[in-house]
C-alpha cells in the first residue's frame, strides 16, 4: 500500500515555479544547441541567442556564480573572437606531456607578422566545434577521446615531431580526418623544425628550407683566404680544446644503427659517451654543452635514431649553437638545414675508420678546424617553435577552404625513409657511404 506524501502549499508553489523555469530553460537550451549544431553562420543564430540569454538571466540561471558556463556563453565568446578577426586554436591533448605544446604561456603569437590568433588548452572555454582549429599530437591520441562534434569549416591539425620509422599514424584517424599537417617535415602545411638558422645582420629566416639561400656565407668568404679572422673568444675556445669526440645518448637501441657505428668508430678515435649508453654523466642542473662539450671537445656526434627525409632534431641544432663541430648521421639533405662547412657528414665516408682519420686530421690542423666555425659570422641559431606558431597563425588566416588528407599515412610514411628501409633489408649494422651507393 502506497502512502501519498503531501507538501505544504507554499513549497508546492515554489517547486512548481522552479519546475516551469527548468522546463523553459531546457526547451530553450535544446533549441539553441540545435541551432548551434546545424548552422555555421553566427549571424543566423544571434537573434535567438540573445532572447535565450535574456530569458536565462530573468529566471536566475546566469550571473549567480553557481551555474557552469553554458553553451550560449561559450558561443558568445566564439562570436566575439570571430568579429574581432581572431583565430582560436585548441590544444586537444599534450605534446610529450606538455599541456601547452611547448608554446609557453601567454600570447604566443604576439611577435608574429600575423598575430590575430589565440591558443587554449581548456576545451570548455568555447564550444569544441567553435574553435577554428584543433591541434592533435599524433603520438598521444590513443589516450584521449576525440571530439564528438565538428563543423565542416573547422581545421583538424595533425602534429608529430617523431619520424614514421618510430611512430606510425593511428589507423583509426588515417583517412579523411585531418586537414593540416604540422610536423618536422619541410613539406608540411606548417613546418615545425627543432631549430632555425637566421641571418645575423637582417634577422631573416634562412633555413631549414628547400630553397635555403647561403649567399651571405659564399659572398663573405674568400676562396683565396678560406679562414678570415674569427672573434677572439671563439679562437680562445678552440685553442683550449683537448678531447676529440663526445656524444650524449640514452636510447641504446635506435633503428639507425648509430650505437653500432660509434662502437666501431671508438676503435679508431677516442669517443666519450654521456648518458645511459656510456660511462660518462652530466648533471641535469648543468648546461652540458656550455660546461662540458664546448670547452673540451672538437666534435659532437649528431646521430639521429632513424633515417628519414627531413628528420633533423635537436641533436644537430643544439651543438650548432656552440663552438663545436657536429658530425651528422641521418637521412636528411643537410644543405637545407645547416650552413655550408658547419658540419661533417658521416655518410661521406666509406667506414667509421675513414671518418676517424679525417676527424683526427681536423683536430690537428686548427686553421682548417676553425673554418668550420666561420659561418657564425653570418648566421645564428634560434628556436623553431616560435616560427612554427607564427606559420600556424598565418595559415589559419589565409586558408579559405579546408582540404583533407585522404590517407595521412601515405603522406607521412610511404617512401619517406629509404635509407632506413635499405639498411633493414641489407641486414647491415649501420649506414655508410657504401650504403648510399647501393641505394643510388
Amino acid at each position: 500500500m502506497r502512502t501519498a506524501f503531501l507538501l505544504p502549499e507554499g513549497t508546492r508553489k515554489t517547486m512548481s515555479k522552479r519546475s516551469c523555469c527548468f522546463v523553459g530553460v531546457t526547451v530553450t537550451s535544446i533549441l539553441t544547441v540545435c541551432l548551434l549544431a546545424f548552422y555555421g553562420n553566427f549571424d543566423i543564430q544571434d537573434t535567438f541567442l540573445k532572447l535565450h540569454m535574456n530569458y536565462l538571466e530573468d529566471v536566475g540561471f546566469m550571473g549567480d556564480g553557481n551555474v557552469p558556463s553554458t553553451a550560449s556563453q561559450r558561443f558568445v565568446r566564439a562570436r566575439d573572437y570571430q568579429e574581432a578577426g581572431i583565430k582560436t586554436v585548441l590544444l586537444w591533448n599534450t605534446l610529450f606531456g606538455d599541456r601547452n605544446f611547448y608554446f609557453g604561456e601567454g600570447d604566443v603569437f604576439r611577435d608574429c607578422p600575423i598575430n590575430k590568433c589565440k591558443v587554449f588548452n581548456y576545451r570548455d572555454y568555447l564550444n569544441v566545434e567553435d574553435y577554428d582549429a584543433i591541434l592533435f599530437h599524433g603520438n598521444e591520441l590513443s589516450g584521449y577521446k576525440m571530439p564528438e562534434r565538428r563543423r565542416t569549416r573547422q581545421l583538424y591539425v595533425y602534429v608529430n615531431l617523431e619520424s614514421p620509422a618510430n611512430r606510425a599514424v593511428p589507423d583509426k584517424y588515417d583517412e579523411n580526418y585531418f586537414n593540416l599537417t604540422m610536423t618536422y617535415r619541410l613539406d608540411s602545411d606548417v613546418p615545425w623544425t627543432y631549430g632555425i638558422i637566421e641571418d645575423t645582420k637582417t634577422g631573416k629566416f634562412v633555413a631549414p628550407s628547400r630553397d635555403a639561400d647561403w649567399s651571405a656565407f659564399w659572398n663573405g668568404t674568400s676562396a683565396e683566404e678560406p679562414v678570415d679572422e674569427l672573434p677572439s673568444a671563439i679562437l680562445d675556445v678552440v685553442r683550449g680544446k683537448s678531447k676529440l669526440v663526445t656524444w650524449f645518448v640514452s636510447n641504446c637501441k635506435a633503428k639507425s644503427g648509430r650505437l653500432e657505428y660509434v662502437k666501431e668508430l671508438s676503435k679508431h678515435i677516442g669517443v666519450d659517451i654521456y648518458g645511459r649508453c656510456g660511462a660518462f654523466s652530466c648533471s641535469r642542473s648543468q648546461d652540458c654543452f656550455s660546461d662540458v662539450v664546448e670547452p673540451n671537445y672538437f666534435f659532437y656526434l649528431s646521430f639521429e635514431n632513424s633515417f628519414c627525409d627531413d628528420y633533423v632534431t635537436e641533436k644537430l641544432m643544439n651543438p650548432l649553437g656552440y663552438n663545436v663541430v657536429p658530425v651528422v648521421y641521418g637521412g636528411a639533405n643537410y644543405t637545407q638545414f645547416a650552413p655550408p662547412n658547419s658540419y661533417v657528414n658521416a655518410l661521406d665516408f666509406e667506414s667509421p675508420k675513414e671518418l676517424a682519420a679525417y676527424l683526427k686530421y681536423l683536430s690537428q690542423d686548427l686553421r682548417r678546424y676553425q673554418s668550420f666555425l666561420q659561418w657564425k659570422k653570418y648566421y645564428r641559431v634560434n628556436h623553431g617553435t616560435n616560427r612554427a606558431a607564427c606559420t600556424l597563425c598565418e595559415v589559419l588566416h589565409k586558408r579559405k577552404e579546408p582540404a583533407v588528407y585522404s590517407t595521412l599515412s601515405a603522406w607521412y610514411t610511404k617512401d619517406k625513409c629509404p635509407i632506413q628501409t635499405l639498411l633493414s633489408n641489407a641486414n647491415d649494422r649501420y649506414a655508410t657511404r657504401i650504403t648510399l651507393g647501393n641505394y643510388a
